[in-house]
């Protein structure tokens, strides 16, 4: 499994949060701390994108019934996050 250390934010990935309602930005906040302390948490759904030019492309839910979820691209044991959103609009563009 992944290991990751540090986080860090395209900036679509910061407006994202931004725009996000305030329960998303801190669900989100909570999803990614998770994903820093244990990668393999069930309630995240990790799992790679598959159809996507390299870097691998990665996704996690924020919530258990899927309805926003964040992608995110791994550098060595840092994982770069790409997008925050409904799961429609990840499906569409998870890279922004």
């Amino acid at each position: 499994m992944i290991a990751i250390r540090q986080l860090s934010a395209s900036n679509r990935f910061g407006r994202d949060l931004q725009d996000a309602p305030a329960d998303i930005q801190a669900a989100a906040l909570k999803a990614l701390n998770r994903l820093r302390e244990n990668p393999a948490a069930r309630s995240l759904r990790l799992h790679s994108l598959s159809g996507y030019p390299k870097p691998m492309l990665w996704k996690i839910d924020v919530f258990a019934n899927h309805s926003w979820q964040i992608t995110f691209e791994l550098e060595g044991d840092a994982a770069v996050l790409k997008r925050l959103g409904t799961h429609r609009d990840v499906d569409r563009d998870p890279r922004g």
